[in-house]
């Protein structure tokens, strides 16, 4: 008899210890894969859960696309981080992009449990819900921190200076712009937003714009000319007559 209760002894503590090796151990290595991602993306390390994030080139969630707005992260992008999974949303005044707030409305959770069609496997989904107690003060914070150090003479002389290749028009994209917001730039490949700084195609057989935003880093059509400049339309293959 005491022998079979010190094997169900023995069997529990075995049980236990093993628990306790895999939670360290798996712990560990989240540990280890935040420190990596820290190091790739230093302006966002050790920043709290709920802190707005900036995206840069580094950043994980960069290229990815916003599953609320549909437009990929781009660089200087304000996004905020789910806590629980990672997943990130659009926060952005600037492009009036606030997915995160639209997609947490009326208690939504972060992922609902479903099948993923495309890596065909279930995924249990993150329950993470937005808090009652929510501080944005930390988006105002943050978003003071995004405003360049450069007087208002400085951007516009850069502005100025700034020219297209073969000096085409920039047009800067408005709200009433509605042939032109949504279209992806062939050079960069991201979609074209109210703000943006653009360059229409020249052969007049297309509607295809380049971005050309030097305070976005998007010189896209001066960077598909290079120095040369190209002689045809990157969409309709039409030719482009050389000033």
């Amino acid at each position: 008899m005491e022998n079979t209760d010190d094997q169900r002894f023995n069997s529990g503590s075995d049980e236990s210890i093993e628990n306790d090796s895999k939670s360290f151990f798996e712990n560990l290595k989240k540990e280890i894969e935040e420190g990596n991602d820290d190091s790739m993306d230093p302006v966002n390390a050790s920043l709290s859960p709920d802190y707005p994030r900036i995206t840069t080139i580094y950043s994980k969630w960069y290229t990815r696309t916003c599953l609320v707005c549909g437009l990929k992260f781009r660089e200087n992008d304000i996004v905020r981080l789910c806590p629980k999974c990672n997943k990130a949303y659009h926060d952005d005044d600037q492009y009036n992009l606030h997915c995160w707030q639209k997609h947490f409305a009326n208690k939504n959770v972060c992922t609902k449990p479903g099948y993923d069609l495309i890596d065909e496997v279930y995924r249990s989904g993150c329950s993470y819900e937005l808090p009652d107690s929510f501080d944005n003060q930390q988006k105002i914070e943050n978003e003071s921190e995004r405003i360049e150090r450069v007087s208002e003479q400085f951007l516009q002389g850069l502005k100025s200076m700034w020219k297209a290749f073969g000096d085409k028009n920039v047009i800067e994209v408005k709200a009433a712009d509605t042939h032109i917001i949504g279209l992806k730039c062939p050079w960069c490949r991201f979609s074209i937003r109210i703000g943006d700084r653009v360059v229409k195609c020249p052969c007049n057989k297309c509607n295809t714009y380049f971005h050309n935003d030097i305070f976005r880093h998007l010189e896209c059509w001066n960077d598909w000319n290079g120095t040369k400049g190209n002689d045809f339309c990157p969409t309709s293959g039409a030719k482009i007559e050389k000033n």
